[in-house]
């Protein structure tokens, strides 16, 4: 999507975006809001575009055999404190966190664009609709049916509206 925008992506760990955008090196940069306030790069920017084009998925795991081989009692207590419950407590968190970073940004004076619906928006949809073709045909091109599974994530997009 970056490309389709006219834009040249440059990959890199995001521990490396301050010296990266004080240099030069970058322009922007694509990042939920918590992470502008946490790696200082609120010193550094002062316009934003906010686009709903994301999701970030965190996963939390433990080995199946570890988990089978504990106590009843142990399972019941992971059970209690994982799952759905979990997810929604910690999107709470994240959402929290995001909105204060926002309201930093604000109140510094940043620049802010907003763009609640960027498939509805005629600067934004093209380059969308062309960004998303191009990653399912580079799926397509690994041999995984990758329309197949955005629809899918479409539907569980709606179902899991908060």
């Amino acid at each position: 999507m970056i490309d389709a925008i006219g834009a040249a992506p440059v990959g890199m760990p995001a521990s490396d975006t301050y010296t990266s955008l004080q240099r030069g090196v970058i322009d922007g940069l694509a990042f939920t809001w918590q992470p502008i306030q946490a790696f200082k790069l609120d010193e550094l920017l002062s316009h934003h575009t906010n686009i709903p084009f994301y999701n970030s998925t965190f996963v939390i795991t433990m080995n199946k055999d570890k988990y089978n081989s504990l106590p009843d009692d142990l399972k019941k207590v992971i059970d209690d404190n994982s799952g759905v419950e979990l997810s929604k407590r910690i999107a709470r968190v994240f959402d929290k966190s995001n909105e204060a970073a926002m309201a930093a940004a604000r109140d510094k004076g940043d620049t802010m664009i907003d763009i609640p619906d960027p498939l509805n928006d005629a600067n934004w949809k093209e380059p969308l609709l062309e960004g998303t073709q191009r990653y399912l045909e580079e799926l397509e091109g690994l041999g995984l049916d990758g329309e197949a599974v955005y629809e899918k994530a479409k539907e569980a997009s709606i179902a899991c509206k908060v």
